[in-house]
């Protein structure tokens, strides 16, 4: 296992600290027993500076249901790398690694391993605002 990248140069460590959260990401390149090539995982976390707490997908939206909906709709229109098509954001995971940024949601979508496993998509906070709890874009956009 060793510290891997995805396209575009999106790699491991701490990816905002501001006055709301500290946000960072790990991106593993790893291979399996007899595996013909090597896989990428990733992960995100993003801690609330005040409660030193995680903030968790589940207390991002104030409707999950209704924020994967929007984000459906969304995230293959704003996807430049072309790698998102709308058949395939099925379930309710494929939103679940994501991290704020000064521009907007950054969601990390899972995609085929020969599109490079995860194709990261800014959603930019104008367009998903209203699917956030209240104050949760205060916080994630506090400097």
């Amino acid at each position: 296992m060793s510290d891997g990248e995805l396209p575009g140069g999106y790699r491991s460590g701490v990816t905002r600290i501001g006055a709301g959260g500290v946000a960072g990401r790990i991106v593993l390149l790893w291979y399996g027993k007899g595996a013909a090539h090597p896989n990428r995982s990733l992960g995100t976390v993003v801690i609330a500076t005040r409660t030193a707490t995680p903030v968790t997908v589940d207390d991002l939206y104030r409707d999950r249901s209704a924020a994967l909906d929007r984000l459906r709709s969304l995230l293959p229109e704003l996807d430049t790398t072309k790698r998102v098509y709308a058949a395939d954001l099925t379930g309710t995971h494929f939103a679940d690694a994501w991290l704020p940024t000064s521009a907007g949601l950054e969601v990390y979508v899972p995609v085929a391993h020969v599109a490079g496993d995860y194709a990261p998509v800014v959603v930019p906070w104008a367009r998903i605002a209203a699917q956030l709890r209240p104050g949760m874009l205060e916080r994630l956009r506090a400097d």
